[in-house]
């Protein structure tokens, strides 16, 4: 007889195979990116696909299915972050292996086919297994499971003592706070030794988090609607939705104690020890440390590494690149928390994560070829998150550890630690970017030693490494837990309200954040209707509401119609403006923008009368110049995914009348080849004059399916507006307003591309007459340049190119003589040092240079003092009105007696009303207090000796 294999691909499709035998369609994994569903991040559980077939608002052309769903637990609530690493079992990334019927088969049959395939087919000892049902709940109104209790008695051979009733929390599954949810059966298994087992009842041990008995596989019986108000709906139809953690079954099978010991993982986890510079790090089962505490702690690293990058590859896969908020937050997170481990505990200076994306479709390209297909653009996109994080984070993790002791301190002696912390110069520098709301050392050492004596990590210090070093908040707590500490969140949440707070008010539009306050009826009806889309020019509306508004602004009031063809600001487009004529007062309309569900047309103030008939009249010739820089905006979004990829998303737009600007997603900088080319595209389909095609009432399934682009992050009702310039070149979802033809454009220009924030880019342009402008005043520019060079014997960019050169050549003649002359003053600053203590110390001004002069002059002097030696060089900065000063201490003094370049500049920079940091051989630190320089040069002196006694 053949030994089964029990690879984790072959577990995989037998699973699969097994159900296609029951008559199930196997339908491919959804995104892990929940389509259409707003109470949801990311995809947590196979059913999320189903959803609205539960609901019964959808339904497929099939009533059994199963599959393997890629599920992404990071948030809410399913949320394994915290556990994973730390435990064998948890994952962030993980796949669902699951069978659905809908409204087809129950209990009897999903119970049956649980035990066939688990036993039957796999050969699990029933001995092992447990079953557990529903115990009922009262404050559901539901009483215990017994017709599930009896089928698994009746279907199958589990030992009866084996069938377990436990509560909601356990046997009630729901997927959020409401929707479709049922009681269910949960099948665990013991993986203990038969010694173990009969020592201590398996029973005992279910769901209680025992690594050895574990859930492996959940029966929902798809039952109930729950409601906002906690009441649950019958459904119309019974429907069965099962999920099988993939990795647990095939440890189980593999007979392994741990998810991360499957293969799946085992090419992963040699590729982070092969990365790693530690020689001790030779594999995940071969760390050469004595300390058990240790080894532990690099397998913890290990496993949150592979772990983390699987969560990264295959969310960026469907379509979210790291970023700054929403979900591409979430996996910026995690990256960065991968990236910390590695760095801390396996010593990776360099990007890493990238590198690991072969062993990851090694291990998982056979089920999922987007792996292979799209795995140069992951590998730019997380390489590049990789570096932006890796420039901060050595600093950032300084700082932590820099203050941390402190805290630890606190907890034993607070007195001690006020002292200790008082006299720490580096450590109070830090802390002094932290706390900007005190005024001076003592009482920002208090501060912080007072939260520190509660074994708290200050609010501030956490507020710091988010803002200035990009550590996310779970992240600091991660540090701080390991350390045995809790972060003061009430500071951090508190310092994070007053930050948005002041971005809103930097930001706020006034006036207009008030949907329904002070609003005066006019007359009744439903809210405005905007007919737009067919004219710009209206007689017979009528005014539904009024407001005043109390703002220095220019607006004066605004007013509700009952129909108007002003398009309010929507999608980036800009709101109209215009007139309203209402009898015969003419207001002019300054803007339109949408307030809650009224059209809201801004004005200079109210007319005479509101109860007469209204003409509004759109500047249909600023319309015209908006829909060209919108339709240009649709051809340069198509031509940037056809240029660099389908992976570019739309991340924000302007359309304004005067230019476009356009954000979206991408790893790196575009080129001025790859923009020019993309100009060429998108002027080639402006002059073959693409009709529009615009339908306004397409099923949103049917638009998704005929390929039009939607914005990834907007929402969508049943029905969109579809807007096509020839299906293969463009078709996207828009609400906007276009022309009616390319050729209206006339001409596009790009102006400039640019980073706005990690992984997102910026193109600016301009269209129709502005690009017109622009070019013709690009061309008088080169004709005024021109005249600037008579006689011409080469092109003209030759003569500017030569022009340059020779600048540049004069500029070096003129900065080496410069460094020679100031590289005289060091003979006089090196003549004139005195001795502190054995010790030499020669400062002085080297009068006015920039900050780059001054090191390379700093370090000259250090060189030519050599040993024993501390040499601190002062200038001033005339463009950038600084003073600046470096600091140079010898080797040998050091250790000797603890002179510190970062600490001297630290206190420097503070008395020239700055600051500075560096190594401890050589540092720099500018202020703004120039007056100030020769005083504190003089003081260098009394500094060391205070340091050496």
């Amino acid at each position: 007889m053949s030994t089964p294999d029990r690879s984790a691909s072959a577990i995989r499709q037998q699973f699969l195979d097994f159900f296609a035998e029951k008559d199930h369609a196997i339908v491919p994994s959804a995104s892990i990116v929940p389509g259409g569903d707003s109470t949801l991040l990311f995809t947590n559980a196979g059913m999320n696909q189903f959803k609205d077939v539960f609901l019964g608002t959808g339904t497929r052309d099939y009533s059994r299915a199963a599959d393997t769903q890629k599920c992404l637990r990071v948030s809410g609530k399913h949320n394994d972050l915290d556990e994973v690493g730390h435990d064998t079992y948890h994952h962030t990334f993980f796949e669902m292996l699951g069978n659905w019927s809908f409204g087809d088969y129950f209990k009897r049959e999903a119970i049956r086919w649980a035990w066939e395939l688990l036993v039957d087919e796999w050969g699990l000892e029933p001995e092992r297994l447990y079953a557990t049902v529903h115990e009922g709940d009262d404050a559901l109104g539901l009483e215990a499971d017994e017709e599930a209790a009896t089928l698994w008695a009746e279907e199958t051979t589990i030992p009866e003592a084996h069938i377990l009733y436990e509560p909601s929390k356990e046997n009630f599954w729901m997927m959020g706070d409401t929707g479709p949810c049922g009681p269910c059966s949960e099948v665990h298994v013991d993986m203990r030794t038969d010694e173990e087992r009969a020592a201590v009842d398996g029973k005992t041990l279910v769901n209680k988090d025992h690594p050895k008995v574990i859930e492996i596989w959940n029966l929902v019986f798809m039952q109930y609607d729950a409601q906002p108000d906690g009441s649950l709906k019958l459904l119309d139809n019974q429907h069965i939705d099962t999920g099988m953690g993939f990795e647990r079954i095939t440890a189980v099978l593999q007979g392994k104690d741990s998810t991360y010991d499957i293969d799946l993982f085992e090419p992963l986890l040699q590729a982070v020890a092969d990365a790693s510079p530690r020689e001790s790090v030779r594999g995940y089962n071969d760390i050469d440390l004595d300390d058990a505490n240790e080894v532990e702690a690099v397998r913890i690293a290990l496993r949150v590494i592979v772990d983390h990058i699987r969560a990264i590859a295959f969310a960026i896969l469907d379509g979210v690149t790291p970023g700054n908020v929403g979900r591409g937050y979430v996996i910026r997170r995690i990256l960065r928390r991968a990236v910390r481990y590695g760095y801390q505990t396996l010593g990776l200076r360099e990007p890493f994560l990238y590198a690991l994306l072969p062993a990851l479709t090694e291990a998982m390209g056979d089920a999922f070829p987007g792996l292979d297909e799209k795995q140069g653009y992951l590998e730019n996109v997380i390489r590049s998150e990789e570096e932006s994080f890796l420039e901060t984070l050595g600093t950032g993790l300084d700082f932590f550890q820099t203050v941390v002791p402190y805290v630890h301190q606190s907890q034993k002696d607070a007195k001690a630690a006020l002292e200790s912390l008082q006299g720490d110069a580096q450590a109070m520098h830090l802390l002094t970017n932290a706390y900007v709301d005190h005024d001076d050392r003592a009482t920002i050492a208090e501060a912080f030693v007072t939260t520190a004596e509660a074994g708290a990590l200050a609010g501030e210090v956490a507020f710091l490494l988010h803002d200035t070093y990009g550590f996310p908040i779970d992240l600091t707590q991660l540090m701080a837990r390991e350390e045995g500490l809790t972060v003061d969140m009430d500071g951090y949440e508190q310092l994070m309200k007053r930050q948005k707070e002041r971005a809103r008010a930097a930001s706020q539009f006034g006036g207009t954040g008030d949907t329904d306050g002070d609003w005066h009826t006019v007359s009744d009806g439903p809210r405005s209707e905007f007919v737009g889309y067919d004219t710009t020019h209206l007689e017979d509306a009528a005014i539904r509401a009024v407001r005043t508004v109390d703002d220095d602004d220019r607006i004066g009031a605004h007013i509700e119609l009952s129909r108007t063809p002003f398009y309010s600001e929507s999608g980036g487009q800009v709101g109209d403006t215009g007139t309203l004529t209402v009898g015969s007062d003419t207001v002019r309309v300054l803007d339109t923008q949408r307030i809650g569900d009224r059209i809201v047309h801004m004005v200079e103030r109210l007319p005479e009368s509101l109860d007469a008939p209204v003409e509004a009249t759109v500047d249909a010739s600023r319309r015209q110049h908006i829909k060209k820089h919108h339709t240009a905006t649709h051809l340069l979004h198509a031509v940037l995914r056809r240029t660099l990829g389908e992976h570019v998303q739309q991340k924000g737009s302007l359309v304004a009348p005067d230019r476009l600007r356009f954000d979206f997603s991408h790893f790196e900088a575009v080129t001025d080849d790859e923009l020019r080319a993309m100009e060429v595209q998108i002027n080639q389909a402006v002059q073959r004059n693409i009709a529009k095609q615009e339908e306004r009432s397409v099923p949103m399934d049917e638009a998704l399916d005929r390929g039009a682009t939607a914005l990834f992050d907007e929402k969508y009702g049943d029905e969109v507006r579809v807007i096509t310039f020839d299906p293969d070149f463009s078709m996207e979802l828009c609400g906007g307003t276009h022309v009616d033809a390319t050729g209206e454009i006339g001409l596009v220009r790009l102006l400039s591309e640019g980073s706005v924030a990690s992984g997102i880019r910026r193109i600016e342009a301009v269209a129709g007459d502005a690009a017109v402008d622009y070019v013709e005043s690009e061309l008088e520019t080169l004709d005024r340049a021109r005249k600037q060079f008579q006689g011409l014997q080469r092109p003209l960019e030759s003569e500017i190119a030569a022009l340059k050169a020779e600048r540049d050549a004069l500029r070096d003649q003129v900065q080496d003589l410069q460094r020679a002359q100031l590289a005289q003053h060091l003979d006089r600053i090196i003549d004139d040092a005195t001795e502190v203590n054995g010790i030499t110390v020669a400062t002085g001004s080297i009068g006015e240079a920039d900050m780059d002069l001054l090191q390379d002059l700093g370090q000259q002097l250090r060189d030519r003092l050599g040993a024993g030696a501390v040499g601190v060089l002062g200038s001033t900065d005339p463009e950038s009105e600084k003073v600046y000063v470096v600091a140079s201490v010898a080797d040998d003094l050091i250790g000797a007696h603890d002179l510190k370049a970062g600490d001297l500049v630290g206190e420097l920079g503070r008395e020239l009303g700055g600051g500075g940091g560096g190594r401890p051989t050589f540092a720099s630190a500018g202020g703004r207090h120039g007056d100030k320089l020769a005083a504190v040069l003089d003081g260098v002196a009394d500094w060391v000796r205070g340091r050496v006694g």
